[in-house]
Order: C-alpha cells, then sequence, then structure tokens
C-alpha cells in the first residue's frame, strides 16, 4: 500500500538555512522550529518581513527576537521578546493564514483531526 505522504517529507535543511541566514532574530534560548514542514513558506515570510519591518524603522535588532515557533493545539504560535503593534498584526496574519493549511504539505485543510492537527 502505498503512502499518501513521502516517509521522508522534511524541511529540516530549509529550517535550519533560515535560522543561519536570520540568526540576529531569535534568542539565543531559542530551540528550533517546533512545526511541521507545510508551514515553512508562512514562517519564512514572518522573518523576512519581520527584517524588513525592523531594518527600514532603525529598530534595535536586539530589543526585537523572536522567541519560540511552534505548533500549540493545532495552531502556530510565535512568540517574540518585544514587539509593537506592526509586528504583533504580522504575528496575527501569519498565524491565521497558517492555521487553516496542512501542517505537513501546506495545502488547505479541510478541517482539524481531533484537538491537535490540522491535516488535508
Amino acid at each position: 500500500m502505498a503512502a499518501r505522504y513521502p516517509r521522508n517529507y522534511s524541511r529540516e535543511e530549509e529550517y535550519e538555512q533560515l535560522y543561519n541566514n536570520f540568526e540576529y532574530l531569535f534568542c539565543t534560548s531559542f530551540w528550533g522550529f517546533e512545526i511541521g514542514p507545510g508551514w515553512f513558506e508562512f514562517i519564512a515570510d514572518f522573518i523576512v518581513k519581520m527584517d524588513r519591518y525592523i531594518t527600514e524603522k532603525d529598530l534595535p535588532r536586539e530589543d526585537y527576537r523572536i522567541m519560540q515557533v511552534k505548533n500549540k493545539f493545532g495552531t502556530l504560535r510565535i512568540y517574540l521578546a518585544g514587539s509593537d503593534f506592526y509586528l504583533n498584526t504580522l504575528i496575527a496574519e501569519t498565524e491565521a493564514q497558517a492555521n487553516d493549511c496542512c501542517i505537513i504539505c501546506g495545502k488547505k485543510a479541510l478541517g482539524s483531526i481531533g484537538v491537535y492537527t490540522q491535516m488535508c
């Protein structure tokens, strides 16, 4: 019986590369991305927008750090150390977009499976 998704579907290298390219945006206690591969595009887009905003506004990078990115009860959660109205809005927008999508493939999910997972 063939699996619906490839068993080796992973984006660990991409998550690692994203972290390495924007390491200055993460807290020293950042444990990694605790989410599935399907939400990678949402996180990458968020980080690029956050970096662009901080750079354009000439804000001190040490005051705005990503503390945690995780899946909590089937929804994306992004926690920052230091924020403002724009970043809070960006977080809410990113979380809302991801929460409608499958955590494995990133496509629009038809519904949740149980309480803890969004999958198509």
